[in-house]
C-alpha cells in the first residue's frame, strides 16, 4: 500500500521566522502520512529555530538539524545533510516559504508506485504572496503531460518553454543516488543544476493531473536574484555544466533547450557584467555573433535610413 512509503520531505530555512509556519503547516496537513521532515536551519539570526521547535515539539515526525560550524552556508548544503540523513523512499524538496497541497505527495505516489525507481513525477504548480490570498495556478502549460524520456522533455521545453519548481517533483532516493548529491560550490541555478541531472537520467517523467504546489512571491532573502559579480559567474558555471552533460548524454551540440537559456543569460549579463561575457567569450560565441549581426543590420537600417531622408530633402529643395 502506499501508505506504507516512507517519504522524506527536506527544508532547508534561514530567517523565515513568519513564512516556515506556513510552509511546516502544509506538510502536516498532508493526507499521505507517512512521512519523516528534515529541517535544516543554517543559523539563523532571527526567531527561526524558536519558531520551529515550538511547531514540531509534539510530532516526531519532524527533526531539526542547526548547520555544523565548517559548512558552507547555502540551501544545497543543507539538502545534502537531508539527504545524508533521509530514511525516506522517495524524496520531497521544499523551500522555507512555499507551500504544498494537502493530496500532492498521495496523488503522485499512487503513480511513482506504479513504476521503476528511476520514474520521476510532477504536477502542476501555481505562485502566491499570502495564503489567504487568491493563489495563480498554471492550467495549461505546454509540460504539463508525461514524458516517456527525458530527452522528449528537454526538447519540449527548448521549443515551446515550461518550467516546474523544485517542489513540484517528487522522486525516488535511487534516482538521487544515481544522479548525485547537489552541488555545494553553486550560489545559484544549484537547482537548475540538480535537476538537470536527476531529469536526464530518469526513465520517464509522469505528470499528475492531481495535486499542485504554490510558490511564493516577493519574499526576501531571493537567492536567485543576480546581484553580485559572483552569482553571475556562478550561473554561467552552472550552464556550462549542463551544456557539457546534455551533450555528451544526447549526442547533440546547439540544441534549443540550451541556447535558449544562453541567450537569457547573455541578455542579463550584458547590463552589468560584460566582462564575464568576455571572459566566457568561446560559451557565448554564437550568442556574441547574433548580437554582431543585430549590429550590423541596425547600421544597415540607419543608413538607409538617412539616406532616404536626405534623398528626399534633396528633391524637396530642388522644388523650390
Amino acid at each position: 500500500m502506499d501508505q506504507d512509503v516512507l517519504v522524506t520531505i527536506i527544508v532547508p530555512v534561514y530567517n523565515r521566522a513568519i513564512t516556515i509556519v506556513e510552509t511546516l503547516e502544509s506538510i502536516v496537513k498532508q493526507t499521505h502520512n507517512n512521512w519523516e521532515c528534515i529541517i535544516v536551519d543554517d543559523n539563523s539570526t532571527d526567531a527561526t529555530v524558536t519558531v520551529v521547535e515550538s511547531l514540531i515539539s509534539n510530532d516526531i515526525r519532524f527533526q531539526l538539524f542547526i548547520k555544523p560550524e565548517g559548512h558552507k552556508r547555502n540551501a544545497a548544503t543543507s539538502r545534502n545533510i537531508g539527504l545524508q540523513n533521509a530514511k525516506g523512499e522517495y524524496i520531497q524538496f521544499l523551500d522555507s516559504d512555499d507551500i504544498l497541497s494537502v493530496d500532492k505527495i498521495e496523488k503522485q505516489l499512487e503513480i511513482l508506485t506504479q513504476h521503476s525507481t528511476f520514474t520521476m513525477a510532477t504536477c502542476k504548480w501555481g505562485k502566491f504572496t499570502l495564503i489567504n490570498n487568491p493563489i495563480q495556478l498554471y492550467d495549461d502549460s505546454l509540460d504539463y503531460r508525461n514524458f516517456e524520456n527525458s530527452r522528449d522533455y528537454f526538447q519540449v521545453i527548448g521549443k515551446q518553454g515550461g518550467f516546474f519548481p523544485l517542489h513540484s517533483f517528487l522522486v525516488h532516493r535511487d534516482l538521487i543516488r544515481f544522479s548525485g548529491y547537489w552541488n555545494e560550490n553553486l550560489s545559484i541555478n544549484d537547482d537548475g543544476e540538480f535537476f538537470f541531472r536527476i531529469i536526464k537520467n530518469c526513465d520517464k517523467i509522469i505528470f499528475s493531473e492531481e495535486g499542485y504546489v504554490l510558490y511564493r512571491q516577493n519574499t526576501d532573502n531571493n537567492l536567485s536574484v543576480l546581484n553580485s559579480e559572483a552569482k553571475a559567474k556562478d550561473l554561467v558555471s552552472s550552464w556550462k555544466i549542463i551544456e557539457a552533460l546534455y551533450e555528451a548524454t544526447y549526442n547533440e551540440s546547439g540544441a534549443d533547450y540550451i541556447l535558449k537559456k544562453k541567450r537569457s543569460i547573455y541578455n542579463e549579463l550584458k547590463i552589468n557584467y560584460s566582462g564575464i561575457i568576455k571572459a566566457n567569450r568561446h560559451f557565448f560565441y554564437i550568442q556574441r555573433k547574433e548580437d554582431t549581426f543585430i549590429l550590423r543590420l541596425k547600421k544597415i537600417r540607419k543608413r538607409i535610413k538617412n539616406k532616404i531622408k536626405l534623398f528626399y530633402k534633396k528633391t524637396n529643395e530642388g522644388r523650390f
